[in-house]
C-alpha cells in the first residue's frame, strides 16, 4: 500500500518556512517510506509579507519542484478544476496526479465532465451504469 503525505510547501506566515526547508524535511520523510506527496502550501498562521495566490495553478510549481528534487510521485492543487488545466499539469510533467477538492464540492460528476469535455466518449469514460442515460 502506498505511503502518501500531504506536506505544506512553504509557509505564508513572517519567519515561517520556504520550499527549500521543507524538501529537506520530505527527503527524510522519503527515507521513512513516503512513497508520493501531496504538495500544498501555507499552514499556521496568517500570511504576513508573503501572500499565498490566488489563481489556477498557483501551487503546481512546488510540486513540480519536489518532483524534481526528490524523484518521487507527487499530487498538485490550488483550484485545479478547469480540465483542461488538470490535463496540462499531468502533461507537462509539473505532476503525477492532481487533486481537485473544491471543484468535486461544487459538482460530484467533475471526474464524468472532465473526461467528456476532454473529448473521452461516453463509453470510454466509465460513467456507472445507472447515469449512463443522462449522458
Amino acid at each position: 500500500m502506498p505511503l502518501i503525505l500531504r506536506i505544506s510547501a512553504v509557509e505564508y506566515a513572517d519567519g515561517g518556512y520556504d520550499i527549500d526547508h521543507t524538501i529537506n524535511i520530505a527527503r527524510a520523510y522519503q527515507d521513512a517510506g513516503v512513497d508520493m506527496f501531496h504538495i500544498s502550501s501555507g499552514g499556521e498562521g496568517p500570511s504576513g509579507q508573503r501572500k499565498p495566490g490566488n489563481y489556477p495553478g498557483y501551487q503546481v510549481p512546488f510540486a513540480r519542484r519536489f518532483r524534481e528534487e526528490l524523484n518521487v510521485p507527487v499530487i498538485a492543487v490550488g483550484m485545479l478544476e478547469d480540465a483542461a488545466l488538470a490535463q496540462a499539469v499531468i502533461g507537462n510533467g509539473d505532476a503525477d496526479l492532481v487533486a481537485v477538492g473544491r471543484g468535486m464540492l461544487r459538482d460530484p460528476y467533475w471526474a464524468n465532465h472532465a473526461a467528456l469535455e476532454l473529448g473521452v466518449s461516453k463509453d470510454q469514460a466509465a460513467i456507472a451504469e445507472q447515469y449512463s442515460r443522462g449522458y
